[in-house]
């Protein structure tokens, strides 16, 4: 979704031609056709990997040149190529974040060593090193810290007596309720709202699009919607 040309991608897909008159059917074969269409587009781009290196090897030749100074055309043109650059790795970077992502979904269940690196990984960030009891003393053996958090969950959630209910039952039913909105349509506004306090980064839901696609894209899928 990065990509200059993504949405243009997507707009054309979008547009084109459904030949069903139901509305669900018709965004389901809408979310069909463009699984296909980014799959087919992918094919005309060049590598990641490779522009990468391309672009270091031209920005390499500016350190030939180190004591000529250079001209404007070879001051805007290395400007360029570093904008270029930090775009590429921002690239690369999102790539192995979502690869790192739909690999721990398909062998994340998996008795593999990427599951057993991912645990370790989870076991060093979760271990509790050391507690302090009441007395302020550092414990540090796992059975010693295993009974004091024993202990102080027994006392928290400790059998007490009861003293009666603090809250009045009769407030939280209410017979004469509107309930009038809750039939009306939705508008486009309380959509729109939805939308935008969607969170981000999410795992995608059963037709393969994650929240993001959602928010960035609604200008060109909202009017089916």
């Amino acid at each position: 979704m990065e990509h200059t040309d993504f949405f243009s991608v997507v707009e054309q897909s979008w547009s084109a031609p459904i030949n069903v008159s139901d509305a669900a059917k018709i965004i389901s074969a809408k979310f069909k056709n463009l699984r296909m269409a980014p799959k087919i587009w992918k094919r005309s781009l060049s590598n990641l990997k490779t522009k990468i290196a391309n672009v270091k090897l031209v920005m390499g030749f500016f350190c030939l040149v180190e004591f000529k100074d250079l001209s404007i055309v070879e001051w805007n043109f290395e400007s360029i190529l570093e904008k270029k650059l930090q775009t590429l790795l921002h690239h690369q970077r999102l790539y192995w974040k979502q690869r790192g992502t739909i690999k721990w979904v398909t062998l994340g269940d998996a008795l593999t060593k990427f599951f057993h690196a991912n645990a370790t990984i989870k076991y060093r960030r979760n271990l509790i090193t050391m507690l302090e009891d009441d007395t302020g003393s550092s414990i540090v053996h796992h059975q010693a810290k295993a009974d004091l958090i024993w202990t102080a969950f027994k006392q928290r959630l400790g059998v007490s007596r009861f003293s009666g209910m603090n809250l009045d039952l009769d407030n939280f039913f209410q017979h004469d309720v509107e309930t009038a909105a809750l039939t009306q349509p939705f508008s486009t506004e309380e959509i729109d709202a939805v939308v935008k306090s969607l969170p981000s980064d999410k795992a995608p839901g059963p037709d393969g699009f994650n929240t993001d696609f959602i928010k960035k894209c609604l200008p060109i899928v909202k009017q089916d919607f």
